[in-house]
């Protein structure tokens, strides 16, 4: 790799991907620095290919808490669409790399609850009735009840409960609340510092990740999530559930039972050997979820301490 990342006739793509690998290799092995400088080149062609700007994100979140803010309908009649099971959706949700992953194969393991995974289903759901305007409609919200439900419908599962861990649903907590109110919201949080040096570190290969590829941007990105999610437990006081990542690495049966008590599920003794459960994971987070809980993941980000400082520096107080 380090032969290869000297040619000069290498695309930007080779470059970037070798980049990201020289990245991890050489953190692998505890060179920091290095795998810092490799890192930041990797980002950096990343961000170009991708053309993110954090400003329409921004736009974007203005619209929807400008929309929320208003009166918008619920619906109360829980009606389903032919041939629906019925299941209850658990919508696992927060930041990418703030343990998503983790809290939805502990549930998943669980013999009521069938895991799905990241499902692109609720933003495609709700571009289907292009809201442009700051009025939702209970025919908008039916929409997409009827729309997301059928999808669900389509996965062929058994269980009751079937999760949906797509991290970035907590854009849409509104139209979750308003299109399926039996739902289950659990909102996984991890260290600020610790989430974004995460997603700084590693390569996405799908394209809404945009924000990752810059310090300042990832920094900025969780600060308006934080800023997002404090308006929805505003707007829905009491229904999201908060699950620290931390707490349950380091009290892992107390938080597990209490997870499950929210979701209204009983005791099952295979929600604590979850590395057990045999089940496709394709996230980043696939090789450690077939492990066993362990501490001090939050605390890797020490390691490149020096070199986060403005990232560091924009995150203080969150």
């Amino acid at each position: 790799m380090l032969q290869l990342v000297e040619r000069h006739n290498l695309s930007d793509e080779d470059r970037m991907h070798l980049n990201f690998a020289l990245g991890k290799a050489h953190g692998d092995i505890g060179d920091h620095d290095k795998a810092f400088s490799y890192l930041l080149d990797g980002n950096r062609l990343r961000k170009k290919e991708l053309k993110y700007e954090i400003s329409s994100d921004r736009a974007s979140i203005e619209k929807i808490k400008s929309t929320f803010s208003e009166d918008v309908p619920a619906l109360n009649a829980v009606k389903e669409p032919e041939g629906a099971n019925g299941q209850q959706p658990i919508f696992v949700l927060g930041m990418t790399r703030s343990g998503t992953t983790l809290v939805e194969q502990i549930l998943a393991s669980h013999s009521q609850v069938y895991g799905a995974g990241e499902m692109r289903l609720l933003g495609q759901s709700i571009k289907t009735i292009e809201w442009n305007s700051t009025q939702l409609s209970s025919d908008q919200l039916e929409s997409i009840r009827q729309s997301y439900l059928s999808g669900l419908t389509k996965i062929g599962a058994s269980e009751p409960c079937i999760t949906d861990k797509m991290p970035s649903n907590f854009w849409w907590i509104g139209f979750i609340f308003g299109a399926t109110p039996e739902a289950k919201i659990v909102h996984v949080k991890r260290d600020a510092r610790a989430t974004c040096w995460s997603n700084f570190k590693n390569y996405f290969s799908r394209k809404g990740n945009g924000f990752a590829y810059s310090l300042q941007d990832v920094a900025e990105y969780y600060k308006m999530y934080i800023d997002l999610m404090a308006f929805w437990h505003e707007m829905f006081p009491g229904r999201i559930y908060d699950l620290n990542y931390e707490a349950l690495t380091e009290h892992q049966k107390d938080e597990t039972q209490k997870l499950l008590e929210y979701v209204g599920l009983k005791w099952e003794d295979q929600c604590l050997e979850f590395h057990k459960t045999k089940r496709a994971v394709q996230t980043a987070s696939a090789t450690q979820v077939r492990q066993k809980m362990y501490q001090g993941s939050s605390e890797e980000w020490r390691k490149y301490e020096k070199h986060l400082e403005p990232m560091v520096e924009l995150l203080r107080g969150f």
